[in-house]
């Protein structure tokens, strides 16, 4: 269980977290549901210790065992779809290039380079990078912008396979009708509805 007590935390005048208190299971995908703008993307930066809240506690997720996806691909334009996965594997993981590939449904794509890919395939890339550096935990913020459904929902179930928490923020319905749990969110200040 991933807990959040009485988190706070603005941006100059802005309120984004007041108070705010969550629990999140510990297992299986839980998507983090809500408008744009009400504070999911602040959230999953504090869980994952990316943004330190003026008050409050964090506990049940380490740091240094999250994985973090960013709603920017953060692609690098000089490295290859196959360099991007390989990169964060460990040396004796390096084999399992073709599995990551076929995660994010880029056989054959492993000397394409960033601007050669559609959105749907970079976010694909960025997304398959993440979940192969592994960890106790992923954080996941708009995984699936850009993605088709069918490939969408292959992904969520590789994703379940991998046997680790994943929180996602997402408002697309078929994501959410996938997940173990949704939390519906409302703000800012963010909020349980």
């Amino acid at each position: 269980m991933i807990c959040l007590e009485n988190l706070t935390l603005r941006y100059g005048d802005k309120l984004v977290l007041d108070r705010f208190s969550l629990e999140i299971p510990g297992q299986g995908l839980t998507a983090l549901s809500g408008p744009s703008g009400c504070g999911k993307t602040t959230l999953l930066r504090v869980i994952a210790g990316l943004e330190a809240p003026e008050s409050g506690t964090v506990s049940g997720a380490d740091p240094a065992r999250t994985a973090f996806l960013f709603q920017e691909d953060r692609l690098l334009p000089w490295r290859t779809v196959g360099r991007h996965i390989t990169d964060v594997l460990s040396k004796d993981r390096r084999g399992e290039l073709g599995r990551w590939l076929a995660f994010a449904g880029l056989e054959g794509e492993e000397n394409a380079y960033p601007s050669a890919l559609s959105g749907g395939m970079a976010r694909r890339l960025a997304l398959a990078r993440c979940a192969a550096l592994g960890g106790d935990l992923l954080l996941l913020d708009e995984p699936f912008a850009g993605v088709d459904r069918m490939r969408t929902e292959r992904i969520l179930g590789y994703l379940r396979e991998l046997n680790v928490p994943v929180v996602l923020a997402s408002h697309q319905a078929q994501v959410l009708a996938v997940c173990d749990a949704v939390i519906a969110l409302d703000g800012p200040p963010l909020r349980r509805v």
